[in-house]
């Protein structure tokens, strides 16, 4: 239980500073996401001030999927944090493409 909560703080955490997509305003891909996780983890007691049943349909709100496994979800929220903090451009650098050479 303590995992889960700990991989549903991360998830929040870098939700919260996902960028917004100005040219899809429509599509968020924090909301998604948001229930993609409530979705998976359940809504917490502690969350219940932003989790609203009245979105969900339903469907949506039967019992909670279980996880499947923590390291996986943690791994997941690691590469969600790589993107939000931009890993790949500073390792690559601006501008470099990088070409598989092949036979």
């Amino acid at each position: 239980m303590a995992a889960r909560s700990i991989v549903y703080r991360h998830y929040q955490r870098v939700l919260a500073q996902w960028p917004v997509d100005v040219l899809r305003p429509q599509i968020s891909f924090q909301d998604v996401m948001r229930r993609r996780i409530d979705k998976q983890f359940g809504p917490s007691e502690a969350d219940n001030s932003s989790y609203n049943p009245s979105q969900e349909s339903a469907d949506t709100l039967a019992t909670p999927l279980k996880p499947s496994n923590e390291n996986a979800e943690l791994e997941q929220v690691n590469v969600l944090y790589s993107f939000l903090e931009n890993r790949y451009a500073k390792k690559v650098g601006p501008g470099q493409i990088l070409y598989k050479h092949g036979n």
